[in-house]
């Protein structure tokens, strides 16, 4: 369900959200997401606000090395994924039933804990 009404087929910007994959660059690595708009909502897909904020964190504008962060958003986890390549570092990605469902889909390859805390 949408908040704001719009037509799936009315303009270019939204088409990239119906794509299945989402394929970025960020620190020396292609990260592929998958996207579900149809099935999963808004939540599924990598809004541009995500690939903006990953981009500032590679430009260094922040320090990650040493650091350790949870990813608090409410999409795909990009900028999580990101940050945690960019810093070496220790990223909680919480799992969710929805949208995500599986964070290991969205993150393969990659360890990942969900909704454990623990100190390293």
């Amino acid at each position: 369900m949408a908040l704001v009404p719009y037509e799936e087929t009315a303009g270019v910007g939204l088409q990239k959200f119906h794509k299945p994959l989402a394929t970025f660059s960020f620190a020396n690595h292609t990260i592929q997401i998958r996207q579900d708009w149809r099935q999963l909502g808004v939540a599924a897909v990598v809004w541009d606000a995500a690939v903006v904020l990953s981009t500032y964190l590679e430009m260094g504008a922040v320090e990650l090395r040493g650091c350790s962060a949870v990813e608090l958003g409410a999409g795909t986890g990009l900028v999580g994924i990101v940050a945690a390549l960019l810093g070496e570092l220790l990223v909680k990605i919480p799992s969710q039933e929805r949208p995500s469902e599986s964070p290991s889909r969205t993150f393969s390859g990659h360890t990942h804990m969900s909704k454990e805390w623990e100190r390293r």
